[in-house]
């Protein structure tokens, strides 16, 4: 089984609980509504935003860490002949469920993926952060076509920091980027129309989330035989203390919008391989 980080939980929650088709930021308009469904429009939006990027003449993808398989749909029905690429073993269910037969799938990490194809663009939208900083940029030429191109859309850290400290740093990837001889065709900084994703973000987790996970927790320590309670409160307390850290300290500092626009910027960019 795979192992699950803290915030595979919250993914949980967004997409089986709140409802939410996708699991990326949004790009929103001037003044929209901070609302579920302001939400839902914004992750649209954002979709048909990296839908405008892919460039003429492409007719194979591969959407590397695909996600809910939203975007994946959204070529399908564009007419791309598309690959869906996953390692998560709970969000391959749903992707399969909602592609059916209309795309190929693979459970794989990406810099594990093995295919005799070769594909005209190769989508990372907000997963690169996740991808090995070394063999990113080489797998990516070993599946490109010759002329062929990648979108990458995330965020990036302005310097090394532990505010999150998976997602690349700026000199990082430019470092990286400079030796893999790809060429910048178009970078599009959309930071601020992303920004309204933490805030809602910020009061569904305050208002909704949070008090969800603690309501459970008391109901399991009223219904728990205090003799059972003890010991495994004593057994666990390491795991327990790292739990209540990121519940209370680490996820709330990622919803803060003004910390996030002062250390990271939200880039979308179209590399061509050279």
């Amino acid at each position: 089984m795979k192992e699950q980080r803290p915030g595979d939980f919250i993914l949980r929650f967004c997409r089986d609980v709140i409802g939410l088709e996708s699991l990326h930021f949004g790009l929103w308009e001037a003044g929209a509504a901070q609302t579920i469904d302001g939400l839902k429009y914004a992750q649209a939006n954002y979709s048909r935003f990296l839908m405008e990027h892919i460039p003429a003449g492409t007719t194979t993808i591969l959407d590397a860490g695909c996600g809910t398989g939203e975007l994946s749909q959204r070529l399908v029905g564009a007419g791309y002949a598309v690959t869906a690429l996953t390692p998560d073993t709970y969000l391959a269910e749903t992707v399969t469920k909602r592609l059916g037969d209309s795309a190929a799938f693979a459970l794989s990490k990406f810099e594990e993926f093995e295919t005799p194809q070769k594909y005209d663009l190769i989508i990372m939208s907000e997963s690169c952060q996740y991808m090995s900083h070394h063999l990113m940029f080489p797998k990516a030429r070993e599946l490109l076509a010759d002329g062929g191109h990648m979108l990458i859309s995330d965020y990036f850290r302005n310097q090394e920091m532990t505010y999150y400290e998976t997602v690349w740093t700026e000199s990082e990837f430019s470092a990286k980027l400079a030796k893999s001889n790809f060429q910048v065709v178009q970078c599009d900084d959309i930071t601020d129309r992303t920004l309204p994703t933490l805030d809602l973000g910020k009061k569904l987790y305050s208002g909704t989330i949070l008090p969800t996970i603690e309501l459970v927790r008391d109901l399991l320590l009223h219904v728990v035989p205090g003799f059972i309670v003890a010991p495994v409160r004593f057994l666990l307390r390491k795991q327990l203390a790292l739990a209540a850290d990121f519940l209370y300290t680490k996820q709330p500092e990622q919803f803060d919008s003004t910390r996030f626009r002062e250390n990271l910027h939200y880039r979308v960019l179209l590399l061509k391989k050279c």
